[in-house]
């Protein structure tokens, strides 16, 4: 760039690109795994697709996911067709995708079924191999990363339902290259603990936040599966959200699906334990109660002396039992007398022919309102899709490029700006057709002068 030459405002130069990047590329095809996958209220679909060496953000419009029957999915292959752009309100290359073609499993998902086979196969993920979580667990370690939003609320919820459990964090990287390293040998050492001065825990949880199926590679690695399967206490995998699964949930004793639920999951709520302990405190005292009563009154009959044979000390309780028993025929009659004569009220209360057409009657009006609201339904779909259409139309018969197939052409300047008045072209200019894009000089004066007096 020149002292002189005036400097280009950003709208200019996206502009510019995305005109440029249109014009060169056109429609292409292109293949690449999903990545991240996203779809909003609006119905758009906005995605990435990678190889080993990039990734390229994608968007495919609502009124063309409903075409495919291809439904997009983390690690899936496929095969794109659209065109590149620039999105100038974010300045990035976009490819907006016209047509979707699946193309088979991307590698991370390969690796991933081809591990868990495997796995499978040697009887890591069995039922029988699971060991059981302490009920009432006093000590529990942590392997997961020291910062973040994960470890501040397993701390919280921790304290929240068991706060006299002493946890242990053992900070360890949990996304990234050799993070799987870090991971296995973080449950390696709390094997032996005494050996690598590690305080002794009753269980593990291992754990992360969700992400990509980049971001949780590390968890489908097989190392940290074979050190899962070897360590010495029980492990809970809580990686992710609810719908992650790992090859780490597949080995460890319990899956969480997410690192609260781990502590929900392993530990016992206080409130609950305060009412069990409070219940039980009552049996207790009620069960001394009788036990004092009782002894209080072998103590009266051995003071009086009116003790004749050993089993006259249970003539009080045979006499009680009597009682009791008493009690309980009367009040059982009493309730089933209670419940015989309410059955014969509502039985000659209850009309069954009249039940009967109210209920026909019921069920035809839910019919026929079921079918009133399907067809309304329908008539607000058809006319919002008859507005779609419309709109779709307008903005057709308005958009540059519909104008250049009549005919028409757009003129720019050597900046990218669009040229409105032929006083405005003073450098060199650019013209758009429908077909192709052309270079062009305009004429000066003397050249005016000089093709007028040829005329």
């Amino acid at each position: 760039m020149t002292e002189g030459e005036e400097a280009w405002s950003v709208s200019n130069l996206l502009s510019f690109l995305k005109n440029t990047v249109e014009g060169a590329v056109g429609t292409c095809r292109v293949v690449g795994e999903v990545g991240s996958c996203r779809q909003p209220s609006s119905g758009h679909i906005y995605f990435t697709i990678k190889d080993s060496g990039a990734q390229l953000s994608c968007v495919l419009y609502r009124f063309r996911a409903g075409l495919f029957t291809a439904h997009l999915k983390e690690g899936m292959l496929v095969q794109l067709t659209g065109t590149p752009t620039i999105w100038e309100g974010r300045g990035s290359l976009q490819f907006i995708v016209s047509h979707v073609k699946e193309a088979g499993v991307g590698s991370l998902q390969q690796q991933f079924e081809a591990l868990k086979e495997k796995l499978r196969a040697e009887g890591l993920f069995d039922q029988e191999r699971k060991r059981k979580l302490p009920r009432y667990p006093r000590t529990v370690g942590l392997v997961t990363s020291a910062t973040g939003a994960v470890i501040q609320d397993m701390r919280h919820r921790l304290e929240q339902r068991a706060p006299w459990i002493r946890a242990y964090l053992l900070p360890v990287p949990v996304q990234g290259k050799g993070a799987e390293l870090k991971l296995a040998d973080a449950l390696r050492r709390w094997s032996e603990p005494e050996k690598n001065g590690l305080p002794s825990v009753e269980y593990i949880i291992i754990a992360r936040g969700g992400g990509s199926q980049e971001d949780l590679n590390c968890f489908n690695q097989e190392i940290l599966a074979r050190a899962i399967a070897a360590c010495s206490v029980p492990v809970v995998s809580a990686v992710g959200h609810e719908t992650d699964f790992t090859i780490a949930d597949f080995v460890a004793d319990l899956r969480a699906p997410t690192p609260t639920a781990a502590i929900e999951l392993t530990t016992p709520d206080t409130q609950a334990l305060h009412a069990m302990l409070r219940e039980t405190e009552t049996r207790l005292q009620h069960t001394m109660r009788r036990g004092l009563e009782k002894a209080h009154l072998q103590l009266r009959v051995l003071e009086s002396g009116a003790l004749r044979h050993p089993l006259d000390l249970l003539a009080p309780y045979v006499q009680r039992a009597d009682m009791f028993q008493e009690e309980l025929i009367d009040k059982a009659k009493q309730r089933l007398n209670d419940a015989l004569h309410t059955l014969d009220l509502y039985h000659s209360r209850i009309n069954i022919p009249r039940l009967l057409a109210v209920t026909e009657r019921g069920q035809e009006r839910l019919t026929a309102a079921r079918q009133k609201i399907a067809m309304q339904l329908s008539l607000v779909l058809n006319r919002r899709l008859s507005t779609l259409d419309l709109l779709e139309q307008r903005l057709l018969a308005v958009s540059p490029h519909h104008a250049l197939q009549r005919g028409f052409a757009l003129v720019y300047s050597e900046k990218g700006t669009l040229v409105k008045r032929a006083t405005d072209a003073t450098t060199r200019l650019r013209i758009q057709f429908a077909d192709d894009t052309i270079d062009a000089i305009p004429l000066n004066d003397a050249q005016k002068q000089s093709q007028g007096k040829r005329i």
